[in-house]
């Protein structure tokens, strides 16, 4: 193994449930299998905005359900490909944050995400996750399209 891919030992992958998000999956397992590392899934489930009241629990609770689902389907994949999975579910309006700060607190040398096209006028106001988490991660990102 070269010395330098051994230092990856954790890789953190957003996990959402699209196809970009799979692909990101696909990669992380390729990349991990000869190193025996450790894939970290994480999935993200924005609540019901405060500013739309009332809040409402249930869509934040279906929120909640599709996420720990996303992560559950990630740790199958996972653990079929031989590999160690951990898996994470949070709520949150900022999904970036959630995901740098995962990055930092679980000790992850790399992540996987995918770069979702979205759409434009989306992009425009609040830009792409992606984009956020490769401005500011301190560890290496890898964006799969």
């Amino acid at each position: 193994m070269n010395a330098g891919l051994a230092r990856f030992r954790n890789l953190l992958v957003p996990v959402d449930g699209s196809p970009l998000s799979d692909k990101a999956l696909a990669a992380a397992i390729a990349f991990a299998q000869p190193l025996h590392a450790k894939v970290i899934a994480l999935a993200v489930a924005e609540p019901y905005p405060e500013s739309l009241a009332p809040v409402s629990e249930e869509f934040n609770d279906r929120a909640m359900a599709r996420a720990r689902g996303h992560v559950g389907q990630a740790e199958l994949m996972v653990s079929q490909a031989g590999l160690a999975c951990d898996g994470y579910c949070v709520a949150s309006y900022e999904p970036h944050r959630e995901i740098l700060d995962a990055a930092r607190r679980l000790g992850c040398d790399a992540i996987f995400i995918g770069m979702h096209g979205g759409d434009p006028l989306g992009r425009f106001f609040f830009g792409s996750q992606a984009q956020k988490v490769l401005a500011h991660s301190t560890v290496p990102v890898m964006v799969l399209r």
